[in-house]
């Protein structure tokens, strides 16, 4: 008997990666809307479209960036309630997580929102460590932890053609916005937690901060399975609100600091490429590149081309990464603690974690171009050996078949409503979302 391939329903970002991994891809219709943000309404109107398309292609798994695909059917013996489309035909759903799961669904009510993350059926692809062991403390399940990766396409491995005509230290992305915003109101409670949290990591930089909020100090008790899902809502809101202000301590500590600094250490040497710049900070900058083939040249034809971490996640891996090793650029990062897990430190990359250390490795690499060119090489050799999406894809498979996810659980809505309990709409319009800011 020959086994078919498997059969996996994808965004267009990760179609070619899903064909690399040597499974089967389809790429869901087109919607109304693919913003990761919409109501709960929206992606009820949505649920049919996808349906139809699921089960005419007889699909064994959905993939996705960001919840931008999940959609929601109504059951016909409930039809003021919901369920996941996926699970109503018995197929799973993996939403890949480029932030934290804060920074999706945020016109959906927060306890709705925590309502599905509870769903059996939807599986949690969270790139992060910490925010994994937190989101598991607090009675999520079905999550895998896997790094995130640079999507597929053909790459230029040849040496890069340095570009004379730009700064030869530059960055990427965005300040920290609206973490310091005028607007921004700070209880005394949300100061303390992130103080302490800080305070602690000065002598132990590996704890995070759920250990210190939940095991240290006690500063509340996380959800449990006995209480009612509005509780277990209104706990896991009020962590996260509560991490708010540790999150704009590490926006500093990983990235806003570092601008000003090189801004007032290297002036025209250095260029920051991006949004708000000027207004948050009275940096120049330059705007934001919308043009991705542009960026990714940038990136692999700079110099040194700096990378730093917003404060969304304590220590894992963003985008930024995997894409300018990808392409062939050099990467000099500030330290976290999951990049050994994935490149050799001052082999495939390098690394700062001060103001006098950024200053001393850009001396030391536009010094050294031979030096920063191969290890620029050896960056790129293995972010392709090892850390594009079709790499993550085959070992997320490979983790479904032996959790027994997969294959596919065969269902009907009749069913599944009863496997998979369905929510009401608006359980509690006063749970708002957490505030929280997305990566770039």
């Amino acid at each position: 008997m020959i086994r078919r391939s498997l059969r996996i329903a994808t965004t267009g970002q990760l179609e070619r990666s899903v064909q690399e991994a040597g499974f089967d891809a389809y790429r869901l219709p087109e919607i109304e809307s693919e913003d990761l943000h919409r109501s709960l309404q929206q992606r009820l109107k949505d649920g049919p479209i996808y349906r139809a398309f699921l089960e005419k292609h007889d699909i064994d798994l959905i993939l996705d960036f960001n919840t931008a695909a999940l959609t929601l059917i109504a059951p016909e013996a409930e039809p003021e309630k919901v369920i996941l489309t996926n699970a109503a035909l018995g197929i799973p759903y993996v939403a890949c997580y480029l932030d934290p799961i804060t920074s999706t669904m945020n016109q959906v009510g927060w306890a709705d929102h925590w309502q599905l993350l509870e769903s059996d059926s939807w599986i949690k692809w969270i790139p992060e460590r910490a925010h994994a062991m937190e989101l598991e403390r607090m009675g999520v399940r079905n999550i895998v932890v896997l790094p995130m990766g640079m999507a597929d396409e053909a790459f230029d491995t040849t040496p890069p053609v340095i570009d004379a005509n730009v700064a030869p230290v530059a960055f990427m992305g965005h300040p920290a916005t609206s973490w310091f915003s005028s607007n921004q109101t700070i209880t005394s409670s949300q100061l303390l937690a992130a103080m302490t949290t800080i305070a602690v990591q000065t002598g132990m930089p590996d704890v995070s901060f759920q250990n210190v909020f939940y095991d240290m100090y006690h500063f509340a008790e996380p959800p449990t399975e006995q209480e009612g899902l509005l509780k277990r809502a209104a706990k896991s809101l009020d962590y996260f609100n509560q991490k708010f202000t540790y999150n704009a301590f590490l926006a500093i500590k990983h990235r806003d600091r570092f601008a000003r600094f090189l801004k007032q250490s290297l002036g025209s040497s250095f260029e920051l490429i991006g949004d708000h710049w000027e207004s948050h900070w009275g940096l120049t900058h330059t705007p934001r590149i919308w043009d991705r083939k542009e960026l990714l040249r940038r990136m692999r034809t700079t110099p040194i081309c700096l990378n730093w971490i917003k404060g969304n996640w304590e220590a894992a891996l963003i985008i930024r990464h995997f894409e300018i090793t990808a392409v062939g650029g050099f990467m000099l990062t500030y330290e976290t603690g999951e990049l050994a897990s994935c490149f050799e430190i001052g082999e495939e990359c390098d690394v700062f974690r001060s103001e006098a250390e950024l200053l001393e490795k850009i001396q030391l690499y536009l010094e050294n171009p031979k030096r920063r060119n191969e290890i620029a090489r050896a960056g790129q050799e293995r972010t392709l050996r090892e850390h594009l999406y079709s790499h993550r894809i085959a070992t997320l498979v490979e983790i479904l078949h032996k959790t027994g996810v997969l294959p596919k659980k065969v269902s009907t809505i009749k069913s599944a409503a009863v496997e998979q309990p369905a929510i009401t709409i608006n359980s509690d319009p006063l749970l708002t979302m957490p505030r929280t800011e997305t990566s770039s």
